[in-house]
């Protein structure tokens, strides 16, 4: 597979180098484009390949990231005969991280074939942090989680990208499981602890276990027209304290849907979240409370975490 990078500045740098480390570990290739040619020959001595020109290097790429200065650069690379949504190749996914304006790439999405997958996936935190993975996502957030259904793209196109957003720390991926079954019957698996406790009763005390895990139970039903119903559970078990009581508790996050979809669609689905928030306030013990001079003794901290787990299945009928 090809990765192409355009734009080595500041935070693409480290992105970039991000990248290559993935590409260096797996058969994928890295393929880079900047105006700066001090950085993109550092880039090419490293093992990246130079991609020439904007609409040269599009039509080799798989998977397409920008990281650019303003949504301007991006309106220029994106348009035009030598722009990236002529050349790009047929099926790509193009992730755009520049901090841009929504509105500026909403025109770019409408102005996209519809062979092209489009994502806006600004992000924030520097040089850095940008060599380091911890980027801030600035995407919206509002949106709504669910179920959604990939035509155009191929289970191993998936997995690079998924590999390539989490060599950046956009994402993290738990587990990656294949799973052979018969038509109509169930299929389940599971990944996760046996937290082991101690019951008493009549005298006896007895060493009991519960399941914290995440668990996959699917059940295929082939359908004449090509099309494969999925009767669905997926579980996101974790173990908590239970004041009061020697025996842990079970924190359970659900989904179960049926879907009809066709052989060899990849289907999404989401909704599990967690949201975290923390304030966290620090002061130097006396200093601290000097009314006016004590605030530069003073320290408060705010984070607000948003993790959503995404489930991606495809399924195949085997004859």
């Amino acid at each position: 597979m090809n990765i192409g990078f355009i734009g080595l500045g500041n935070m693409g740098a480290g992105m970039a180098q991000n990248l290559l480390m993935h590409c260096k570990s797996s058969s994928d290739r890295l393929i880079v484009l900047d105006i700066n040619e001090t950085v993109l020959n550092e880039f090419i001595a490293k093992g990246a390949v130079n991609g020439k020109s904007a609409s040269k290097m599009c039509s080799q790429c798989d998977v397409l990231f920008t990281s650019l200065p303003s949504s301007k650069e991006v309106n220029l690379l994106a348009f035009g005969n030598e722009g990236i949504l002529h050349n790009l190749k047929k099926g790509a996914t193009w992730f755009e991280t520049t901090t841009n304006e929504l509105a500026e790439w909403e025109k770019v999405k409408e102005h996209a074939p519809n062979h092209l997958t489009l994502i806006d996936a600004p992000v924030s935190g520097g040089a850095e942090r940008a060599a380091a993975g911890t980027l801030t996502d600035n995407s919206i957030t509002g949106g709504t989680s669910g179920i959604g259904i990939l035509k155009q793209m191929s289970t191993s196109v998936l997995k690079l990208e998924i590999e390539a957003l989490q060599s950046l720390g956009k994402t993290n991926i738990i587990s990656s499981p294949s799973i052979f079954t018969l038509n109509n019957h169930e299929a389940k698996v599971t990944q996760g602890t046996q937290i082991a406790y101690q019951s008493s009763a009549d005298g006896v005390t007895t060493t009991e276990f519960k399941e914290a895990a995440l668990a996959l139970t699917v059940t295929p039903s082939i359908i004449g027209d090509g099309h494969v119903l999925l009767d669905i559970q997926v579980n996101n078990d974790s173990p908590v304290e239970v004041a009061g009581s020697d025996e842990p508790g079970i924190k359970t996050n659900e989904i179960t849907t049926k879907l009809l979809v066709e052989d060899g669609d990849i289907v999404v689905i989401g909704g599990i979240k967690i949201h975290n928030t923390s304030n966290t306030r620090t002061k130097t013990p006396g200093l601290g409370d000097v009314p006016v001079v004590g605030n530069l003794f003073k320290g408060k901290t705010q984070k607000n975490k948003l993790e959503e787990m995404l489930i991606f299945l495809s399924p195949r009928v085997l004859h």
